[in-house]
């Protein structure tokens, strides 16, 4: 079984209700939704109503945890609650925020067990600014190595998990060089997926961690090229069509153009 583990607040229900919803729609056929919150018994009840929202037998595979509103926990902590009650020996990162293609779950399994390996990060990502509805495809694999993916699109063996750092932001970057540290002893492999950004959504929506001239940067440093781009036009169009929800209007600057995309309504 995987276990994807969602970390939730409120506020931030609409962006939840597409995430479980993404779950929802997932291929692979063994998995549990785990979703921690600390917002009290009236954010409870809106995530409960987001949950009965799914067909019935995917309300099943999804159980709410809810935190401790005092002591605020940090997101490191509640990454740890959420890891010590997953039923699964596979954990996945599955973020409030972002947007999971109906194959993220099969396709990255499918990578971690050709390789015999105990993690699996995707090398490249689409980075999705909602507010100016722009789409940027970012390819990991000039960051300095071992760090060359992208941290949050992590599915792990939870057995080898380490425990995440008691921070309030950023807690995925020690994790990551953790598991990089582990995988350089010979304790265990990693992969690293190329090709599959389009399973994974990164969203900028104004109420992230962090800011938008962070989001910014890393779109600007992580792009790939125009000549990359245009050979992965038709087969993303194709891939974008299927998210369950469907996507709104998306726009890629490839150069002198300007691609969009529209999911099937």
């Amino acid at each position: 079984m995987i276990s994807c583990v969602t970390i939730t607040q409120p506020g931030r229900s609409r962006l939840l209700a597409e995430a479980v919803a993404d779950f929802s729609a997932q291929t692979f056929v063994d998995r549990e939704l785990l979703i921690v919150h600390d917002g009290g018994p009236a954010f409870a009840g809106d995530v409960l109503a987001i949950v009965n929202a799914q067909p019935a037998s995917m309300a099943l595979a999804i159980r709410v945890i809810a935190a401790a509103a005092e002591p605020k926990l940090s997101l490191g902590e509640l990454r740890n609650v959420a890891s010590n009650a997953a039923a699964g020996d596979w954990l996945c990162q599955w973020d409030d925020d972002d947007r999971f293609h109906p194959e993220r779950l099969a396709v990255q399994w499918n990578a971690a067990q050709a390789q015999g390996a105990a993690f699996c990060f995707l090398v490249d990502q689409l980075h999705w600014f909602e507010a100016s509805s722009e789409l940027f495809w970012e390819d990991w694999q000039s960051e300095t190595y071992p760090l060359n993916f992208a941290q949050g699109s992590m599915l792990a063996r939870r057995d080898l998990l380490p425990r995440y750092p008691t921070l309030a932001r950023g807690e995925d970057t020690p994790l990551c060089w953790e598991i990089a540290r582990g995988a350089e002893n010979g304790d265990y492999k990693i992969a690293r997926l190329r090709g599959a950004g389009w399973c994974y959504l990164y969203r900028h929506h104004g109420g992230n961690a962090w800011d938008e001239a962070h989001h910014r940067a890393i779109a600007s440093v992580r792009s790939m090229s125009p000549a990359r781009l245009l050979a992965q036009l038709y087969p993303l169009q194709a891939r974008l069509a299927e998210f369950q929800p469907a996507l709104p209007g998306l726009n890629m600057q490839v150069g002198a153009q300007m691609a969009s995309f529209k999911g099937k309504q």
